[in-house]
């Protein structure tokens, strides 16, 4: 009995004994994860940290290279004013805006050239670069103080100068254009925002004849334009009115402030046109006409669809 009381008395000090190593190997453990996992918490923040410093290092040293370069570029063509420098789709060469149009540079050879830039796919990387920086200048446009000329789904604003020969041109052309167009649908295909921009260096008769046009009634604005740019009204029976002089700085203003240095300078479709460029002018609007007759035909579509539901 005695022997039996011993032996399960060790029995159980043996089981304690084993429970309390089962308990303290547990505790090591876990101690072991939460050190794993506060050590690896610790690591990826590290790794967090240097990476974003990284990058905002790579960041600060890009900066830094583009105003290096665009010093350089002053330096070399000092005749020349650009904007949106950055740098271009190929290695080593820079990007920028000069008159509306994109040049390169390279500042190891000190070269820049006007051109295209084509993918393999016959994709004008140029032509996508101009487009963006125009969509961008296009949009901060305030046209609130233009004269409107019609009421049309195309809508054209015109930075033009009534002396300008190219301008008579355009105005004949986009005139017909919406002629043609009402007379087969009986309404506008334009909608023309009128900026005046007088040159007065090469027309100086031409701040005038702005003058002329803007004391004028809005039912008069497109018949006294056309009057003005086709010389069909003299000077001697011109308007003059302060309204006219008031309004006429404020088209100078958004002029200036738009970078115009040539008229006619045209704006269609986020799209930026200097001078009369009548195939380019073509190939925006036919776009657009197919655009909005796409649009057309989809709504139509709906509503036929709606109907049979009905």
């Amino acid at each position: 009995m005695v022997q039996k009381l011993n032996k399960d008395c060790k029995q159980k000090k043996r089981r304690k004994k084993e429970k309390k190593k089962r308990e303290e190997k547990m505790i090591i453990k876990n101690k072991k994860i939460q050190f794993t996992q506060k050590t690896i918490s610790t690591f990826s923040a590290i790794l967090i940290s240097l990476l974003l410093m990284t990058d905002v290092n790579a960041k600060n040293t890009d900066q830094e290279a583009q105003k290096i370069i665009a010093e350089q570029l002053k330096a070399t063509f000092n005749q020349t004013t650009f904007k949106n420098f950055s740098r271009a789709p190929m290695q080593d060469w820079w990007q920028a805006e000069i008159s509306n149009e994109v040049i390169y540079f390279s500042p190891k050879e000190a070269l820049m050239f006007f051109g295209e830039l084509y993918t393999k796919n016959g994709v004008s990387l140029t032509q996508e670069t101009r487009k963006k920086w125009q969509a961008a200048r296009t949009e901060k446009l305030d046209i609130s103080a233009a004269l409107t000329i019609g009421t049309g789904a195309i809508q054209i604003i015109e930075f033009t100068d009534t002396d300008c020969p190219f301008c008579l041109r355009f105005n004949r052309w986009v005139t017909a254009k919406n002629d043609d167009y009402k007379h087969l649908h009986g309404k506008d295909l334009f909608t023309r925002k009128l900026i005046l921009t007088p040159i007065d260096q090469l027309h100086p008769n031409a701040h005038k004849e702005s003058v002329h046009i803007l004391c004028q009634s809005s039912d008069k604005w497109e018949e006294e334009t056309t009057k003005t740019l086709e010389s069909k009204i003299t000077y001697a029976d011109m308007d003059d009115c302060q309204k006219g002089k008031d309004l006429l700085l404020q088209h100078r203003e958004i002029a200036k402030g738009f970078g115009v240095s040539a008229t006619p300078t045209l704006v269609i479709d986020g799209q930026i046109i200097q001078g009369f460029n009548q195939k380019k002018l073509a190939d925006i609007i036919n776009t657009k006409m197919n655009s909005l007759s796409e649009n057309k035909a989809k709504v139509s579509e709906g509503n036929t669809r709606d109907l049979e539901k009905i």
